[in-house]
């Protein structure tokens, strides 16, 4: 079980690390729009090529999204709820990590708790936005991409547990009293 819990929580770790990556790197350029065509059309420049029609399309795109994103606050928070979820998720990475190798030498029990309730409520989280924001389909497709993380979890507090008996000292035999004859 340990072993078991050990390679799903190293595979909801890359999941994780792609997913993080992807929301924290979509809610900057979202919000660093102007900016990042800027410096795109200035490259550009550099290299003797002007921008074709296409690309001053698409920038126009992004730079009206930035603005529809500074001009509505909620929108802004979204954005700003993204990236702090892809943060977060990227910290699960590490976490995940750690509780893997932690079942894999058999140490820490209390590490691997705290990696598993940190996973689980990642994946939960994610789970209900999606369900709440996106509605049935995209929770279903959530779910499946969620299920390593959810099963490593679970899988996790199982090894820990397992690791604990592990490591408990035995029990005394003698300590008990003896029964006395009749």
């Amino acid at each position: 079980m340990r072993v078991a819990a050990g390679v799903l929580l190293i595979f909801a770790a890359v999941i994780n690390l792609f997913a993080g990556i992807v929301y924290v790197g979509g809610g900057a350029m979202v919000g660093g729009a102007s900016k990042f065509t800027a410096m795109a059309a200035e490259a550009q420049k550099k290299k003797g090529h002007e921008l074709t029609d296409e690309q001053k399309q698409q920038f126009a795109q992004l730079n009206e999204a930035q603005r529809q994103t500074e001009k509505d606050p909620k929108a802004a928070k979204v954005v700003h709820s993204i990236m702090a979820y892809g943060s977060f998720l990227l910290v699960t990475v590490g976490t995940s990590i750690a509780g893997a190798v932690c079942l894999f030498r058999r140490r820490a029990p209390k590490v691997i708790v705290a990696m598993a309730a940190v996973l689980l409520l990642a994946e939960v989280f994610g789970c209900v936005t999606a369900a709440i924001l996106l509605g049935r389909t995209a929770l279903v497709m959530k779910l499946f991409s969620s299920s390593f993380g959810i099963i490593g979890g679970i899988f996790g507090l199982v090894g820990a547990r397992q690791v604990s008996l592990a490591n408990a000292p035995p029990v005394d035999d003698m300590s008990m009293p003896a029964a006395t004859p009749m």
